[in-house]
């Protein structure tokens, strides 16, 4: 009798990683949210640029988990 894991670690993504897939969605989800923000209001800037900073580094992250796969 041969038993099969429940998952494989060599292929999944470190704890944490969200698959690219994911990470893409978010990342056009926080585009589009702020694509029509004005420059002149602070708030709005801040709220922007944290935002797209968290989706880009999660897309950084899930296509370097991804490529080391």
């Amino acid at each position: 009798m041969t038993s099969s894991l429940l998952r494989d670690p060599a292929h999944e993504l470190p704890p944490g990683t969200l698959s690219p897939d994911i990470a893409l969605q978010l990342a056009r989800e926080a585009l589009a949210k702020h694509e029509n923000a004005s420059i002149r209001d602070q708030v709005a800037m801040y709220f922007a640029a944290s935002d797209l900073q968290y989706a880009l580094r999660s897309l950084i992250v899930a296509l370097d988990a991804e490529a080391s796969r």
